[in-house]
């Protein structure tokens, strides 16, 4: 991945969760600004935790077998991402 990918990546996300949090404070007028950035960072954590079961393939043993090759999918995503 070149570098201004990265920081178009970097961008974009903080952008998107400055909007949400400003979206929040709209609908929200008269709640703190700590009431608004924790409905963002409970919205950010769930968000995180949907992505991560996304990314298990196998819930039989979702770690298992440790230290293996990666999926072919896994090797993909890390193409894309550039590691």
């Amino acid at each position: 991945m070149e570098n201004y990918e990265k920081v178009y990546l970097v961008l974009s996300g903080v952008i998107s969760w400055t909007s949400a949090f400003l979206i929040t404070r709209k609908i929200f007028p008269k709640r703190s600004f700590d009431f608004c950035n924790r409905i963002v960072s409970t919205i950010h954590a769930l968000f995180a935790v949907f992505l991560s079961t996304k990314s298990v393939q196998d819930w039989s043993c979702p770690v298992c077998p440790l230290a293996s090759n990666s999926s072919t999918l896994q090797v993909r995503q890390k193409r894309k991402i550039g590691f």
